[in-house]
C-alpha cells in the first residue's frame, strides 16, 4: 500500500496537473484554428464546396461558415479588407 500523501505532495500533483491540462487546453485550441482555417481554405477551391464539407462533417453549412470566420488568419482578413 502506497503511504498517504502529505500536503506538499498534494500541492505538487494539483500543480502539475494544471500545468498538463493547460498544454492540453492550448494545443486544442491550436488544432482547432489549424483545421477551420484549413477548411476555410478548402471551401474556396469550387463554388458549392463549403456545402460538401458540412456534408463531410454532418453539421449545417452556415455553421461551416461561422467557424471558418471564427477561426479565420488574420492576414486574410486584411487580405480580403484590401481588395
Amino acid at each position: 500500500m502506497t503511504p498517504r500523501p502529505d500536503d506538499q505532495a498534494r500541492n505538487e500533483l494539483r500543480d502539475l496537473v494544471a500545468q498538463a491540462n493547460e498544454r492540453r487546453e492550448k494545443e486544442h485550441e491550436r488544432i482547432e484554428t489549424d483545421f477551420w482555417q484549413e477548411t476555410d481554405r478548402l471551401q474556396k477551391r469550387y463554388h458549392g464546396a463549403q456545402q460538401d464539407i458540412a456534408d463531410v462533417l454532418g453539421v449545417k453549412r452556415n455553421q461551416v461558415l461561422r467557424q471558418t470566420k471564427r477561426y479565420r488568419a488574420v492576414d486574410q482578413d486584411a487580405g480580403t479588407a484590401a481588395d
